[in-house]
């Protein structure tokens, strides 16, 4: 309990610059292929960033940062996605989540902006898809502007949550 008396104290300490870029890289970690398995659920770890940030900063900060870092990581993924072709090392490093990626690529055939929109809100495809999406070389306009869009409203949900204006029933 003392530690997360300590965790939560250093957070309110930090400096508002310092603060936006940690939660963007940590949101862009939980974003990103094969940085995400490292890190805690994106639903804990955001939350308990907000509630202990809230009190002394704005929700529209929070939503900011954490919108850009989920942005960020759904850019990394898709790029990662559209160079493997580049570099033949990364071929070996997909086969871990090949027959995801298999799914989620036949999905993407049919409804692409859809699909990546809504695997924002799932854990495991807020990144395959976008890797997968890349796989294909599907349109990159689209993409982005999907991944904002989705972005903005996954980040809102958190900071709503966060503030109390959201609640969810387990």
């Amino acid at each position: 309990m003392e530690m997360i008396h300590t965790l939560l104290d250093s957070l309110g300490h930090l400096s508002p610059i310092t603060l936006f870029l940690s939660i963007t890289l940590i949101t862009a970690g939980k974003s990103t292929i094969g940085i995400s398995s490292f890190l805690p659920p994106a639903s804990l770890m955001l939350i308990f960033i907000f509630g202990a940030c809230l009190p002394l900063y704005s929700p529209i900060f929070l939503w900011l940062a954490t919108s850009c870092g989920a942005l960020l990581g759904s850019i990394i993924s898709y790029e990662l996605g559209r160079s493997i072709y580049r570099f033949p090392r990364l071929k070996a490093w997909v086969k871990r989540y090949q027959s995801k990626i298999n799914r989620v690529q036949q999905l993407l055939k049919n409804k692409t902006l859809y699909i990546l929109f809504i695997s924002r809100f799932l854990a495991v495809f807020r990144y395959l898809t976008p890797f997968s999406a890349g796989l294909l070389k599907l349109p990159t306009y689209g993409i982005y502007i999907t991944s904002a869009i989705s972005a903005l409203i996954w980040s809102a949900m958190f900071v709503l949550i966060a503030t109390g204006v959201l609640s969810i029933a387990l």
